[in-house]
């Protein structure tokens, strides 16, 4: 009988390096594997290479802002990426109009930086709790 679990793979995607570490180690601390990406193109590689569990996808990015590659990531014809669930993971405070885009888009939740660093991996693990019962048919 195998014992060993898989690892929940998150890939982080903000181009400040503090912000990446600083949520990469509570993740890690976590038990989760953390993958990195500086901006919205490098995240994008990465997800059509590694197929992470969860992005969290800072909005705020040079090359390509987090709504752009959300977009892209959810509507590629034939993509690897289009059922990889997506968190945004930023500073700002969204509207009422921010918050019905953030469906839109595919985005599962957005989670504020502020937050405090048990919040922030509750939210972590009840999106990937709710995405892993939305897997399981007949689980509730």
């Amino acid at each position: 009988m195998d014992t060993t679990e898989k690892k929940t793979h998150i890939l982080i995607a903000d181009d400040d390096p503090t912000t990446r570490k600083l949520f990469g180690a509570l993740l890690a601390r976590a038990g989760f594997e953390v993958w990195y990406a500086k901006d919205g193109a490098e995240a994008r590689e990465m997800a059509r290479r590694l197929q992470p569990d969860l992005i969290l996808l800072d909005l705020n990015m040079p090359v390509m802002d987090g709504w752009q590659t959300a977009e892209r990531l959810k509507n590629e014809p034939h993509s690897v990426t289009v059922n990889i669930p997506i968190v945004f993971l930023t500073n700002e405070d969204l509207s009422i109009e921010g918050q019905k885009l953030v469906k839109e888009y595919g985005v599962l939740d957005y989670i504020q930086k502020g937050v405090g660093n048990e919040e922030f991996i509750l939210r972590v693990k009840k999106v990937l709790e709710t995405i892993r019962k939305a897997e399981i048919p007949g689980k509730s």
